[in-house]
């Protein structure tokens, strides 16, 4: 019976050895891994010592993305690089301090809703909470 369905139907044919096929080429991955009990060969180490990395940078360090810091260079750096109308510079922790002692939740409400000289959003008007929150982590942290 099933070998006259696969005469009548050449798809089913197909489906059937490309079934057969993943199952060999899974069991073939699967005896080529490497156990955790056998050794490391020296091949193995000296191609895992070969990996580039990067150092680490003050991006790794506070957990913002490349494009957060393109957005702080656009809108926040222009008041906190040089400390404009008496917004806290970026990476200086001690003005930061009395700030960050209000909580996260008051700052980011400051950042959103505008806080004395500062505008709603901080011009950032695409920003998230979230967003919020780690621009003013990273220029928090003392650089």
């Amino acid at each position: 019976m099933a070998a006259r369905l696969l005469s009548k139907h050449p798809l089913s044919r197909f489906v059937l050895l490309a079934g057969v096929a993943g199952v060999l080429l899974v069991g073939c991955a699967e005896g080529k891994r490497q156990s955790a009990d056998e050794p490391e060969t020296p091949a193995h180490v000296a191609a895992m010592q070969q990996v580039e990395t990067q150092p680490a940078t003050e991006l790794d360090q506070i957990h913002v993305s490349e494009q957060l810091l393109d957005t702080y260079r656009q809108t926040c750096a222009s008041c906190h690089e040089q400390g404009v109308i008496g917004a806290p510079k970026t990476g200086d922790a001690a003005a930061w301090s009395p700030r960050m002692a209000q909580g996260i939740d008051v700052l980011i409400a400051h950042a959103r809703d505008g806080f004395k000289a500062m505008p709603p959003a901080g011009l950032c008007y695409s920003c998230s909470d979230e967003d919020f929150a780690q621009l003013i982590r990273y220029m928090s942290t003392e650089k």
